[in-house]
C-alpha cells in the first residue's frame, strides 16, 4: 500500500498512457499500439538514465573557470580525495529517476505482452 501512495503520479501517468492506447485501438492495429507504448517506454528510460546520471557529479574536478579578480588557476591544486569521495558514492535514484522508471519499464513490458499476442 506504501509503494502505490509514494508513486501515486506515476501509476497516474501510466495509466493516462494506457487509456490513451486502448482509445487509440479503434483508429489503427494493435500491433502500432504496442510499438508506440515501446518507444514511449524508451523515451522514460532515457530520462530516468539522465536523472540518475545527473546526480552521479561525473564532471567534478574536471576543470575550474577563472572568475574576475582570481589569480591564475595553475598555482591551485584539486584536492584529489575530495573529488575521488565525491565520485564514488553511491548511486542515488531520486523521485524523477523512480517515476521514470516505473512508467518506462511497466510500458516496455505490457508492449512486449501486446505484440506478442
Amino acid at each position: 500500500m506504501t509503494f502505490l501512495k509514494k508513486n501515486k503520479s506515476s501509476l497516474y501517468t501510466l495509466g493516462l498512457i494506457l487509456l490513451v492506447g486502448v482509445l487509440a485501438l479503434v483508429f489503427v492495429p494493435l500491433i502500432v499500439v504496442g510499438n508506440i507504448w515501446f518507444m514511449i517506454g524508451l523515451v522514460f528510460l532515457v530520462g530516468a538514465a539522465f536523472f540518475v546520471v545527473e546526480k552521479a557529479h561525473l564532471f567534478a574536478g574536471w576543470f575550474r573557470f577563472k572568475k574576475r579578480g582570481e589569480e591564475d588557476l595553475k598555482d591551485k591544486k584539486i584536492e584529489v580525495k575530495s573529488v575521488g569521495s565525491l565520485k564514488n558514492g553511491p548511486i542515488i535514484i531520486n523521485k524523477y529517476a523512480r517515476f521514470c522508471l516505473i512508467v518506462g519499464v511497466t510500458l516496455i513490458v505490457i508492449s512486449m505482452i501486446v505484440t506478442s499476442i
